[in-house]
């Protein structure tokens, strides 16, 4: 196959993407790390007056988090908080390294082998478990937190993508058919 400067720009950007994903979760990592390490030096930059409205201020839905951001950390549940942003960032990457090899592949061969096909399956499949993931993760979170307020947030659009990923998988394995036909009947 030709070789194209948009396939090439694609693969690009999606490598470019995997590598932040994969930074940011090590740096989430290394912050669960450090904070929890810490812990009682935060407890005390807070009591001192440390986060202040006007240096460190965490908010969310129900306003000024601060405190209780502190807190979680002090009772060592940051890990509980961190870790599932770390896993979706990790399903993140992993997409985004299937897409790239998917576009890099088809640089360079036909885009209808076993083996995209494959990739492309594995994308829809970590598509679907990216928002299921978001719901476990938001329960993990509550729970943490000793909240009673269930806000569940998903998009169906994140569930369309898997569903979009695994259904062209099917026309890629029916192309990958047809081409191993057509070259046996050569």
């Amino acid at each position: 196959m030709e070789n194209s400067k948009l396939r090439n720009v694609t693969a690009i950007l999606s490598k470019v993407i995997e590598i932040a994903c994969w930074f940011v979760a090590a740096c989430l990592i290394v912050s669960t790390i450090v904070l929890t390490i810490n812990r009682n030096d935060v407890m005390t930059a807070y009591e001192s007056g440390m986060f202040s409205a006007d240096s460190v201020k965490i908010t969310g839905t129900q306003g000024d988090m601060t405190g209780w951001f502190v807190e979680a950390i002090v009772n060592g549940k940051i890990a509980f908080m961190f870790f599932p942003y770390t896993i979706i960032l990790v399903l993140t990457a992993f997409i985004f390294k299937g897409i790239y090899d998917v576009f890099k592949k088809s640089n360079t061969a036909s885009p209808f082998s076993i083996e995209n096909v494959n990739r492309i399956k594995k994308i829809g499949y970590l598509a679907i478990a990216i928002p299921v993931c978001k719901a476990v993760m938001q329960l993990i979170v509550l729970a943490a937190a000793g909240g009673t307020d269930v806000n569940l947030s998903i998009s169906l659009s994140e569930f369309v993508f898997g569903l979009v990923a695994l259904s062209l998988s099917q026309y890629f394995a029916y192309g990958a058919q047809l081409e191993s036909d057509v070259e046996g009947l050569l």
